[in-house]
């Protein structure tokens, strides 16, 4: 009935149950004053319609947490914003992406063929690796429209970067000097292209990272022990979509525009 009124005849085809035995519950509802009866036909009262849109609320929520429960239970979900939380049912058949071992970098493989295509992409940066850069640069010569922000250290990590040449240290290994030399020309693409919009994020709570496309949408939390584990939520449903660039924009909000 959420979709409009019915007769007595379609909620019983739908239900595929006798009508006599549905007649005591329908009676509930009409003195409960949740359905209506007009000439054959029951509908929904205000109040009904109310009560049908939390329970489906509910219902979801539900869902998505019995599906990834082992993902809620260990992660601390504080960096989402309690109106979020509370619509945590619009991630809908949401997944759990987990790299194997052996090669980590699968996950990320994965996560460009979803936003693959994708017209325009927004992301949250807290954690930095040079390999996290090469997507966005390369979206951004391909002319998508990329929304970055980043927290106040990796911003001044990449700086330095571009800045200065890079020249092995003591609290860094060779390899990872090694990568920053490759990626040097892709950090400088994500600071200099007209469709780079960049943002820096200075407060203490966040998510380890938010990625949001018109393809789908991840993001991933540090474990209750403020470990970072990896593991990514990732959605394509439209509902989810629009969740996580609410949560994008959370951030967004919160952020200072970079000029420079």
């Amino acid at each position: 009935m959420k979709e409009g009124p019915k007769t007595k005849e379609v909620i019983k085809d739908f239900f595929d149950f006798p009508w006599k035995s549905m007649i005591p519950q329908v009676k509930k509802l009409l003195e409960w004053n949740l359905v209506s009866y007009d000439r054959d036909t029951y509908a929904l009262t205000p109040t009904g319609e109310a009560i049908v849109e939390n329970m489906e609320k509910l219902l979801m929520s539900l869902n998505v947490h019995e599906k990834n429960m082992d993902y809620w239970i260990d992660h601390d979900l504080s960096p989402i914003p309690k109106d979020l939380l509370h619509r945590i049912g619009e991630l809908g058949a949401c997944e759990v992406l987990e790299p194997n071992l052996p090669s980590i970098f699968e996950q990320q493989e994965e996560m460009l063929k979803r936003i693959d295509g994708s017209s325009h992409i927004s992301t949250l940066i807290s954690i930095y690796h040079p390999s996290y850069l090469l997507p966005y640069s390369s979206f951004l010569e391909q002319g998508v429209d990329v929304n970055v922000i980043m927290t106040e250290q990796v911003y001044n990590i990449l700086k330095g970067d571009t800045h200065s040449d890079i020249t092995v240290s003591s609290s860094e290994n060779t390899l990872s000097q090694s990568l920053k030399r490759e990626y040097k020309k892709e950090i400088e693409i994500l600071f200099k292209n007209g469709n780079s919009h960049i943002s820096i994020y200075r407060q203490a709570v966040k998510p380890v990272s938010i990625t949001v496309s018109d393809q789908c949408m991840s993001f991933s939390l540090l474990d209750k022990n403020g470990r970072y584990t990896n593991r990514i939520i990732l959605s394509s449903e439209p509902t989810a979509i629009a969740w996580g660039e609410e949560l994008f924009q959370y951030y967004k909000k919160r952020s200072d525009i970079l000029n420079d």
